[in-house]
C-alpha cells in the first residue's frame, strides 16, 4: 500500500517527494494524508490530517506531527483515525434512524420491495394500515390507498434519476418527503413528521390574518419604514389618512420627515409618532387623526381666554344647596369679590338683600336657575350692582352625575345710574305734569264755583221772584217748580264737580276727613256701595302728597264706575311703621293686567302719581273675580 503526503498552504516538511497545494480538497483522495500548517487550519469535519506542532507530536501522532518524524506508521494512524471518525458518524446516523420517533425511513429496490426500515416506521404502519410492514414485502403494502397514484407518479421520476422533496399528507399526520437514489436500483424514502410544525404554521397564518385584520379596522394609520426610510406597509387606515395608494407606495421613500410631528393632508391634522425598532431597524409611523381633537382643544383655549378676560364674571361652585364649595372664580369675579368664601352661600349671601336671599334660597332647594341682583359698595368694591344668573348643572363623571352651581355676573353699575336718573327724570316730569293739573284742576274749580254757581244762584233767585207775582194755574205752578228744581240739582252737580276737582276738606281736616266725604258723595250720587275702612294710626303727610293719594283713590273708584260693572267697592287706608298701604278692590266684571294693550288714561295718571311718590303698586286684577289694587307708598319719601 502506498500512501501520498500532501503539504497543505505551506505546511512544514522534509524535502522529497511531496505534493504541495494551497488548500485542502472537497473530499481526500484514497489512502492521502494531508499536512496542516497550524490546528486553525483543521477542518471540522473527519479528515485524514496532521497538524504541524513538533511539541505535541509523541503526545498525540494521529493528530499532530514534527518534519523530522514523520513516518509510514503516522501516516497510516491518521488514515484510520479519520477512517474510524467517519464510521463513528454513520452509527450515529444509523442510531438516530432507528431511534428518532418522527423520522420514518425505508429503501426499497427496482422490483418495489422492501430492503430496510426503521422502527419509528413500523409502528406508524401498523397504526395506520393495521398489519406490520416487513422486509421483502412490496411497498404498496405500506402506502394508502389515497396516497398510491401520487407515489406512482413520484417513482417514475425517481427512476429518471430526478430526486424529490414534498410534503404530503399521511393520514392525520403531515410529513415532509425526500425520494433519493441511493446506488443502482436502491432507492431511499425518508419522511420527517412536520405535523405539529404545519400546525403552528397554519396558527402562524391564522394570527398573521387576525393581526392583518386588527390593523385593517385601527383607526390609527401604521407605516412600516426600512432602515432605508422605504415603505415596507401601510394598513387601510394609512392609506385614507396620507390620500396614498399601497400599490404606488411601498418600495418608495417615506414622503414626510420623521421629525415632523404634526401632518396637515387633505384638511385633517394628522399627529404622526415614529416608533423605531431596534432589532430589525424598522421604524413604524403612528398616524392618528387629531382634527376634532384639535378643534376641541381650540375652542377650549378661546373659552378659556373669554372666561379669563371677558367682561363678565364667572362662578363654579361643587355640590347641592347652600353648601356647594367653590370650584372656581375668573380673575374679574376676584377683583369685584375680594372675598369669596369656601361655599356658594358665604359668596352670595352678604351681597343681598333680605328678599333675594329667601328667592336665592328656594332656588337652591328646588335646583332652579334663578336672576338676582347684587348690591356693593361702589368706593370700596368699584361696583354698585352686579346681576347674576345662577343656573344648576349635571356632569357625569366616571358613571356618576355630579352637581354644579354656576353663577355668571355682569356689572350692571352704569345701567343702574342710567335708569336710577331716567327714573328721577320721571318723576319730575310725572311731578311737574301732576302739578300743572291740580293748578288747571284747581283754578277750573274756582271758577265753577265763583263763577258758574254764583251765575245758577242769581237764576234761582231770578226765577222765583218772577212767577211769585203771576196768576198761573196750578199746572203752570208745578212746572215751575219741577224748572227750580232743575236748577237746585245743576247748582249741586256743579259743586260735586267741583268739590272733586279741588276738595275743599282735604287742606284744613286731611287725608281721611276728605276720603269720608267722597265716598258719602259717590254713595249717594251713584249706585255704588263703596266701603272706607282705617287700619294703623294716621301719619300726617305733607298736602301735596295727601293730594296724590286721594287722587289716586279717586281715580280708582272713578274707573269702577265707569267699566267695572261693580255693585261694590271696598277701600283699605292701612298705616304700617314705614309705609302707608291702599287697597281699592271691586266685585265687577275684572280683566286681565297683561292682556290690556295700553293702560287707559286714569290708570296712566295713577302709575304718574305713585311714581312721583316714589311708591309701588300690584295689580291682581282678573277675569270674573273683580279688579284688586294694591299701592305702597314709603312714609319717607325713598322706596320700601
Amino acid at each position: 500500500m502506498k500512501w501520498r503526503v500532501v503539504s497543505v498552504a505551506g505546511a512544514p516538511c522534509e524535502e522529497g517527494n511531496i505534493e504541495r497545494v494551497e488548500k485542502l480538497p472537497s473530499r481526500p483522495a484514497k489512502y492521502t494524508v494531508y499536512l496542516l500548517p497550524d490546528e486553525r487550519s483543521r477542518p471540522r469535519r473527519p479528515f485524514p490530517c496532521l497538524c504541524y506542532d513538533p511539541k505535541r507530536a509523541q503526545q498525540e501522532p494521529d493528530r499532530y506531527y514534527a518534519p523530522s518524524t514523520l513516518s509510514t506508521a503516522q501516516l497510516m494512524l491518521a488514515w484510520r483515525t479519520y477512517r474510524l471518525q467517519k464510521l463513528r458518524r454513520l452509527r450515529w446516523r444509523s442510531r438516530l434512524l432507528q431511534k428518532a420517533p418522527s423520522i420514518y425511513y425505508f429503501a426499497f429496490d427496482e422490483a418495489e420491495r422492501v430492503l430496510d426500515l426503521n422502527p419509528a416506521l413500523r409502528q406508524a404502519v401498523s397504526a395506520l394500515v393495521g398489519r406490520p410492514p416487513r422486509r421483502g414485502r412490496p411497498l404498496w403494502d405500506m402506502v394508502l390507498p389515497e396516497n398510491q397514484p401520487a407515489l406512482q407518479e413520484e417513482l417514475r421520476l425517481l427512476r429518471e434519476g430526478r430526486p424529490l422533496q414534498l410534503q404530503r399528507p399521511i393520514g392525520p399526520r403531515r410529513a415532509e418527503v425526500c425520494l433519493i437514489p441511493l446506488q443502482k436500483g436502491v432507492y431511499g424514502y425518508y419522511a420527517l413528521d412536520i405535523t405539529v410544525y404545519h400546525q403552528l404554521a397554519e396558527l402562524a397564518m391564522q394570527q398573521q390574518s387576525f393581526q392583518e385584520e386588527i390593523l385593517a379596522h385601527l383607526n390609527e394609520g401604521l407605516v412600516v419604514l426600512d432602515a432605508q426610510g422605504k415603505v415596507l406597509y401601510l394598513n387601510p387606515r394609512a392609506e385614507h389618512l396620507l390620500g396614498l395608494s399601497a400599490v404606488e407606495t411601498l418600495g418608495q421613500p417615506y414622503p414626510f420627515s420623521l421629525q415632523e410631528c404634526l401632518l396637515v393632508k387633505g384638511g385633517r391634522i394628522l399627529e404622526a409618532t415614529p416608533l423605531p425598532l431596534p432589532r430589525s431597524g424598522q421604524t413604524v409611523v403612528v398616524l392618528d387623526d387629531i382634527s376634532a381633537l384639535w378643534q376641541a382643544e381650540r375652542f377650549y383655549r378661546l373659552y378659556q381666554a373669554v372666561v379669563q378676560e371677558g367682561p363678565f364674571g364667572v362662578f363654579i361652585w361643587q355640590g347641592e344647596g347652600e353648601q356647594a364649595y367653590l370650584l372656581y372664580a375668573n380673575p374679574l369675579t376676584q377683583r369685584w369679590m375680594p372675598h369669596q368664601g369656601r361655599t356658594l352661600s358665604e359668596a352670595l349671601w352678604p351681597y343681598l338683600t333680605r328678599k333675594a336671599q329667601r328667592k336665592l334660597k328656594q332656588a337652591l332647594q328646588a335646583r332652579l336657575p334663578v336672576e338676582l341682583v347684587l348690591r356693593g359698595a361702589r368706593t370700596r368694591l368699584g361696583w354698585s350692582h352686579l346681576a347674576c344668573s345662577l343656573f344648576p348643572l349635571q356632569v357625569e363623571e366616571l358613571g356618576e352625575k355630579v352637581p354644579y352651581w354656576i353663577a355668571i355676573l355682569q356689572d350692571r353699575t352704569e345701567l343702574q345710574r342710567l335708569l336710577e336718573r331716567q327714573a328721577r327724570l320721571e318723576r319730575q316730569q310725572s311731578r311737574l305734569i301732576v302739578e300743572a293739573q291740580e293748578k288747571e284742576r284747581q283754578h277750573l274749580a274756582e271758577e265753577l264755583h265763583d263763577s258758574v254757581g254764583v251765575l245758577l244762584s242769581v237764576l234761582r233767585m231770578e226765577l222765583s221772584t218772577f212767577f211769585e207775582g203771576l196768576p198761573l194755574s196750578p199746572e203752570q205752578k208745578e212746572r215751575v217748580q219741577q224748572l227750580i228744581a232743575r236748577v237746585d240739582e245743576i247748582t249741586q252737580t256743579v259743586r260735586f264737580v267741583s268739590h272733586q276737582l279741588m276738595p275743599p276738606l282735604l287742606e284744613h281736616f286731611g287725608l281721611v276727613p276728605s276720603l269720608e266725604g267722597l265716598i258719602r258723595q259717590f254713595n249717594r250720587l251713584s249706585s255704588l256701595q263703596i266701603a272706607f275702612r282705617v287700619e294703623g294710626k294716621p301719619v300726617d303727610y305733607p298736602l301735596i302728597k295727601v293730594l296724590h293719594v286721594y287722587r289716586i283713590i279717586q281715580e280708582l273708584i272713578n274707573n269702577t264706575l265707569r267699566h267695572a260693572k261693580a255693585r261694590s267697592v271696598s277701600v283699605v287706608l292701612r298705616y304700617q311703621a314705614r309705609a302707608l298701604v291702599v287697597e281699592v278692590s271691586d266685585d265687577g266684571e275684572g280683566y286681565a293686567p297683561a292682556a290690556l294693550r295700553g293702560d287707559g288714561i286714569g290708570l296712566r295718571n295713577v302709575v304718574g302719581r305713585i311714581r312721583v311718590l316714589g311708591g309701588r303698586w300690584e295689580n291682581f286684577s282678573a277675569p270674573g273675580k273683580g279688579a284688586h289694587y294694591r299701592i305702597e307708598i314709603p312714609l319717607s319719601g325713598k322706596k320700601p
